[in-house]
């Protein structure tokens, strides 16, 4: 199966997003002006915005529809509905 990629719609393909007044309010956001891309991999455990997404069921970039399901005592698997995006999250509790 051949997976198509699209530019983020979210961050234009940059992979970063400006930081928002609620996140300046944290310290470890001293000295940052960005954040990484939610959309495009910021949201993926250790990822980084890559500029670039799946394309939805309409051929245009996603902006991820994330549903989430527990397969494991602390693990978490969460599916985009619009391209079949996914990724997990272990939480090590």
């Amino acid at each position: 199966m051949n997976i198509e990629y699209g530019t983020c719609p979210v961050c234009n393909g940059t992979g970063k997003l400006p930081l928002t007044d609620n996140d300046k309010r944290y310290s470890w956001n001293k000295d940052r002006t960005h954040k990484e891309c939610y959309n495009c991999g910021g949201q993926k455990m250790y990822g980084n915005g890559i500029g670039q997404v799946r394309l939805n069921k309409n051929g245009d970039p996603c902006t991820h529809k994330y549903t989430s399901r527990t397969i494991g005592r602390c693990l978490t698997e969460y599916r985009c509905s619009e391209c079949g995006d996914r990724y997990e999250i272990d939480s090590g509790d």
